[in-house]
C-alpha cells in the first residue's frame, strides 16, 4: 500500500486492503539494503511521513546536492562519471525522475547519459535514428508495453545487442535485436515505439526492480507528482548507495503529500 498504484484506473489493491474481513500481513522489514544501511532509516522515516533531520547530510550510503532544476543534467553527469571510473556500470546505476520533459526530465537526462555510458564520438557503433531518439548497439532501454508472445512485460530493461539495417534484412526494415536477461527479442522499425532508451526512467517503471547505485532528483518542476508514494518507491529501489539532488522543499513536500 505504500509503493505506487497501479498504471490505469483505481487502486484496487489499495482499496482491497482497507477491507476488515480480508486477512492481510504487512512487511515491516526491509532486506534490498545490509545492515546498518542509512537508505532503511530514510525509508521509514518518509513511509510514516517525518521530514528527515538528516535527509541533506551525507552518509556513507547517500549524498545530498542541493541544486535547480538547470543543475541537474550536469550535477547527474559529474556523478555518473566518477561513478563509471569506479567501475559501476550503466546497469549498475539508474536515474530516476518523474517526469519526461523539461531540464531535469527523463528524456533530456537520457541523451546526457547515454553520451557518458555509450558514445559514438568516433562513429564506429552501428546505431539508428528513430524521431529525436538515437538508439546504438549497447544502449540500456525499457520496454514499455507487456508483450506476452515474445516474454517481454512493460518495465523490463534490456540491452540492445544487434541492429539489422534494412538493406541487410529479408524484408528490408530496421531491426534491433534486445537482449532481456537470458530472452532475444527482435523488434523491427514499427515496433519502437514499444521501447525507449533507460539510462534515466520513470520512478513507474522501476517498482519491482533494484539497483546498486540510485540517482534521484527532486526539483520544483515535479510539483504535481510529489508524492510520499513516489519518494518511498524510488528511495528503496537502491541497494547500495543514493544519490539525492534538488530542492529539499520539493523532497518535504513529497513526504507531507
Amino acid at each position: 500500500k505504500d509503493q505506487l498504484p497501479s498504471v490505469g484506473p483505481g487502486q484496487v489493491l489499495h482499496d482491497l486492503l482497507q477491507v476488515p474481513l480480508i486477512p492481510k500481513l504487512e512487511l515491516t522489514e526491509i532486506y534490498r539494503q545490509g545492515d546498518g544501511s542509512t537508505i532503511i532509516d530514510l525509508a521509514h522515516d518518509i513511509k510514516s511521513g517525518h521530514m528527515p533531520i538528516d535527509l541533506t547530510q551525507n552518509q556513507k550510503d547517500r549524498s545530498f546536492f542541493a541544486c535547480n532544476a538547470y543543475q541537474i543534467e550536469p550535477i547527474i553527469a559529474t556523478v555518473v562519471k566518477k561513478a563509471q571510473a569506479k567501475g559501476f556500470t550503466a546497469q549498475d546505476v539508474q536515474v530516476l525522475a518523474p517526469m519526461y520533459r523539461g531540464p531535469a526530465g527523463i528524456d533530456a537526462l537520457n541523451k546526457s547519459l547515454q553520451e557518458i555510458f555509450n558514445s559514438n564520438a568516433d562513429g564506429k557503433k552501428k546505431q539508428v535514428r528513430w524521431n529525436d531518439t538515437v538508439y546504438r548497439i549497447g544502449d540500456k532501454v525499457l520496454q514499455l508495453v507487456n508483450l506476452p508472445e515474445k516474454n517481454v512485460f512493460n518495465g523490463d530493461m534490456g540491452e540492445i545487442v544487434g541492429i539489422t539495417y534494412a538493406k541487410d534484412s529479408e524484408d528490408k526494415v530496421d531491426e534491433l535485436t534486445i537482449l532481456f536477461d537470458t530472452t532475444e527479442v527482435s523488434y523491427k522499425r514499427n515496433e519502437w515505439l514499444n521501447i525507449t532508451l533507460s539510462y534515466c526512467c520513470s520512478i513507474h517503471k522501476s517498482q519491482g526492480s533494484e539497483f546498486k547505485m540510485v540517482i534521484l532528483p527532486m526539483v520544483p518542476q515535479y510539483k504535481r507528482m510529489l508524492q510520499r508514494n513516489l519518494l518511498y518507491t524510488a528511495v528503496t529501489r537502491s541497494k547500495d548507495l543514493l544519490i539525492l539532488l534538488g530542492d529539499p522543499l520539493s523532497y518535504r513536500r513529497c513526504i507531507e503529500q
